[in-house]
């Protein structure tokens, strides 16, 4: 691949702003490995935008020369001058950079980006919707019960939730990295729980867990028509964590253990994966995503789709990176051919629209 010149994306104005600066850091240095020139674009809790240097760059001094966007022209004004890139890496995880408003933008400059485009990226956002699509196909998911402003004086979601049996997680419908996630054992526990997932979005979701359940990860890379899938990976929680939470994900270094492959048979783990491929071609996915199942600990036969993470976490301890690490793509190579899909599929739409004209 000739040598391009890369804006990646990072910060936000979303809870998981932390997380996309140290992605954006294993990002910058993965696809220097490849002799890319590459533009650090940092986006303040604020929504400024700002071109940074990473060897001086920290969240609290923020620094850089500010950028002004000209969508229109599909430039970045910096200093005065024209900065055009000829792709973009967003790492911006949840709110305003995976939930398709940022790539709704880099539509509009007519940049080509890695990942997702408008759609899918908004439906991986909402674990309600996913589920709903995925169990049209036929695909196993957990019970769960939403709950929302419209609902939640009442007492009937209550009801509904505690019907499903215990233990119960509670999650905000469109927020990642298990922020606001909470473990509910006992019926006294849930009114709070959700008030605490509402803390963070407009909708909770309480969905009925799995017993001492086996986290199973799956990495997919490709486009709509052809994806290809990682081995499968398990996730435990370390030291005292009772599940895969923010702490144990980010704060904790030993907070998890991460078994590659999963030890799963050989048949359980094809059927996964297939599976994995399915839900992101049927979401309209392209580039990357990392699909996750529940498996039933006594019939690993029995697996439920969790959630579909269409920004994956970048950084040096994710699993989306070490997921094909240990299928035989170095991370270096794995940034190489996401930003050659997402060079691949902006030619494909140009195309469609010089044939629209």
């Amino acid at each position: 691949m000739k040598k391009l010149k890369i804006g990646v994306i990072f910060g936000g104005s979303s809870v998981e702003h932390e997380v996309s600066i140290d992605s954006a850091k294993t990002v910058c240095s993965s696809l220097r490995a490849g002799k890319h020139e590459i533009f650090p674009i940092y986006v303040d809790r604020k929504g400024g935008w700002h071109l940074v240097r990473f060897k001086d760059f920290t969240a609290e001094s923020e620094g850089g020369s500010e950028i002004t966007l000209s969508p229109g022209r599909g430039n970045f004004i910096v200093r005065k001058r024209s900065l055009r890139l000829d792709a973009a890496f967003p790492v911006i995880h949840g709110t305003a950079g995976e939930d398709g408003t940022l790539q709704g933008l880099l539509e509009i400059m007519r940049i080509p980006y890695v990942g997702c485009g408008v759609a899918a990226s908004a439906l991986g956002m909402d674990k309600i919707l996913t589920k709903k699509i995925v169990q049209l196909e036929g695909l196993p998911v957990l019970k769960h019960v939403v709950v929302d402003s419209s609902n939640i004086s009442g007492r009937q979601w209550v009801s509904d939730s505690v019907k499903m049996g215990f233990p119960l997680f509670v999650k905000p419908v469109a927020l990642g990295s298990s922020v606001g996630v909470t473990k509910v054992k006992r019926p006294s526990e849930l009114e709070r729980a959700v008030m605490q997932a509402l803390k963070y979005d407009s909708k909770a979701i309480v969905e009925k867990g799995v017993d001492k359940a086996r986290e199973i990860v799956c990495g997919i890379l490709g486009t709509e028509f052809k994806a290809r899938s990682s081995v499968c990976g398990e996730v435990a929680p370390g030291g005292l964590h009772e599940f895969y939470d923010y702490n144990a994900k980010y704060i904790d270094e030993h907070g998890f253990d991460f078994t590659l492959p999963a030890r799963l048979s050989g048949s359980v783990s094809d059927k996964i994966r297939k599976t994995a491929e399915a839900i992101f071609k049927l979401a309209g996915c392209s580039g990357m995503a990392r699909v996750d199942f529940l498996v039933n600990p006594d019939r690993e036969k029995e697996f439920y789709f969790c959630e579909i993470n269409t920004i994956p976490g970048f950084t040096s301890h994710s699993l989306y990176p070490r997921l094909w690490e240990a299928t035989g793509l170095q991370i270096s190579s794995l940034a190489d051919e996401l930003v050659r899909l997402a060079l691949e599929r902006h030619k494909d739409k140009q195309k469609i629209r010089l044939i629209g004209k």
